[in-house]
């Protein structure tokens, strides 16, 4: 620019504040030929809410002048921090309040829990307006519903927001009665009111009401379609949350970030790699950035679907992988065997000073599992311990049971089982009895079996494990036995279905049921022999 005036100054400031460049932003500070207070109130208070409470304090007090705006910024900034004893003492030092300075300290005290306070607070409010109200009646919430609607009903003025919190307050309680009651009494809907009740339902399984809802729902944004989109998805309905998401696409809605990457999670899911790729072109022609969680379902989705060299070039091409995406691409590696790659990764993680988490061992134990590497393995589980202070978490000793018992050393899997702080779930009970069974060891396959049943009697899996052990070994009389159980206790045997998509159409082969091209199948496979 050939001239500069100071609201040229303030606007590059603010851009970068909004950004969270606040070094870049202090560099053009300095660099002011003059400041007003606009500018310091800019600084203050992109530093205050950034978490930086301590620098923001001392500009405001090198600040040579100050106004309402300022000492605002400054308690706002310590009631976000939950600083509410040096907020407290910042208003109190405050010659000028207005409204907005009430609501900090109220809010400020709501946030940090301190309920008592913020009603003490909310009664010596000089004006108590509809924000003020909504934000005691959602702090309520958080711990007892009933004192919340004691609170909503005293309300001398209720806007949308306020019926919209209760509202919310019901779905999420299960109350969808009294939810009920109050969003057909509402005087005013809102997009958000219909969103709250579709996803309330689908929280509680109703997909056909939430469906219904959606349906008749006087306008939709984006948040409606992806509320729908993740009920289906979440419902175990992943085809119907495709097919949702196609008609949001022909309706002319333009999808979000959160909307593709639960699409592409339902994708995976099925393993519709057909799906898939047209929705990967769809981000690649809309130039949807890879760098968030779009990148990270996209990883996921060509891993869970047998693509990992697909996945692997998606995760290369990313400039700044977050661990999120490190933790996709370790697991993707390890569903598919590929224990090398998943360690090279976490190598190039560590060196990337990219921080793992408990899900990045998981991810990096079940390689080692799947890939038989049980050196590898116990460096990794002593290293997550050592090294990054994790806790392992039953994933992590499942995994651990799973690589030991596959590789043969039953009796270290036993005794970790024995000695780990956790009760042993059906995931570990389950891997020791599948070892068991392979290396004929009915001892530990009953002692496994009993644990299992005992967690869920009317799971039939347990059983036909133990039954193909006793086959194998020819104990008849013991086979009858277990068939005998199941038969008195009423537990049926699952049938077994497995699928395969080829050129676009998933192919379902279900025991008892045939294929209609079964005969060609059983040719090809002869002709293959």
């Amino acid at each position: 620019m050939p001239y500069k005036n100071l609201i040229s100054w303030n606007m590059i400031i603010n851009a970068y504040i909004k950004h969270g460049r606040l070094n870049t932003a202090l560099e053009i500070f300095a660099q002011m030929p003059e400041r007003d207070l606009f500018s310091w109130n800019l600084m203050i208070d992109g530093f205050a809410k950034n978490g930086q409470v301590k620098f923001a304090q001392r500009m405001f007090d090198e600040m040579p002048r100050r106004d309402i705006v300022s000492w605002n910024s400054i308690i706002n900034g310590y009631a976000k921090c939950g600083d509410m004893t040096t907020a407290m003492k910042m208003f109190d030092q405050s010659p000028i309040k207005d409204e907005v300075t009430w609501g900090i300290m109220l809010n400020g005290y709501a946030k940090c829990g301190q309920i008592t306070s913020a009603h003490n607070w909310f009664e010596k409010l000089p004006y108590k307006n509809a924000i003020s109200w909504n934000c005691l009646i959602n702090r309520y919430i958080r711990c007892d519903v009933k004192s919340a609607q004691k609170l909503f009903d005293l309300m001398p003025n209720k806007n949308v927001t306020s019926f919209n919190i209760m509202l919310d307050a019901y779905m999420k309680k299960g109350e969808s009665q009294l939810a009920y009651q109050m969003f057909y009494n509402m005087p005013v809907k809102d997009v958000t009111s219909w969103n709250i009740m579709i996803d309330g339902n689908a929280r509680l399984g109703r997909m056909k009401v939430a469906r219904e809802l959606f349906d008749v729902m006087p306008c939709r944004d984006v948040v409606s379609w992806n509320t729908l989109i993740a009920g289906y998805k979440e419902n175990g309905e992943s085809k119907e949350a495709i097919e949702v998401f196609i008609k949001m696409i022909i309706s002319g809605e333009m999808p979000d970030s959160s909307t593709l990457a639960i699409v592409l999670s339902a994708v995976a899911d099925l393993g519709l790699i057909f799906q898939g790729r047209w929705v990967h072109l769809y981000i690649d022609k809309h130039g949807i950035p890879l760098n968030g969680t779009v990148g990270v379902a996209l990883i996921d989705m060509y891993s869970k679907c047998g693509y990992v060299d697909i996945a692997l070039s998606i995760f290369n091409s990313i400039p700044q992988k977050e661990r999120d995406h490190w933790n996709s691409m370790i697991s993707g590696s390890a569903v598919h065997g590929r224990g090398n790659l998943a360690i090279n990764l976490f190598e190039k993680m560590q060196r990337s000073m990219v921080k793992p988490d408990d899900i990045t061992f998981i991810g990096l134990l079940s390689a080692c599992s799947h890939a038989g590497l049980v050196t590898e393995g116990r460096r990794y589980f002593n290293l997550m311990i050592s090294k990054y202070e994790i806790t392992p978490k039953i994933q992590h000793y499942g995994c651990m049971v799973d690589l030991l018992s596959r590789a043969g050393h039953l009796e270290e899997a036993i005794s970790l089982v024995n000695n780990m702080p956790l009760r042993a779930n059906d995931i570990i009970w389950r891997a020791l009895l599948g070892a068991s069974k392979n290396q004929s060891n009915v001892e530990i396959a009953e002692h496994a079996v009993r644990h299992l049943i005992e967690l869920d009697t009317c799971d039939s899996s347990s059983y036909v494990l133990l039954l193909n052990i006793y086959a194998c070994r020819n104990q008849y009389e013991s086979a009858g036995e277990v068939w005998r159980t199941m038969k008195s206790k009423g537990v049926p045997k699952n049938t077994g279905c497995s699928c395969i998509e080829v050129d676009g159409v998933v192919h379902e082969f279900t025991v008892h049921i045939a294929h209609p091209l079964i005969a060609q199948i059983y040719s090809l496979l002869h002709s293959m022999t």
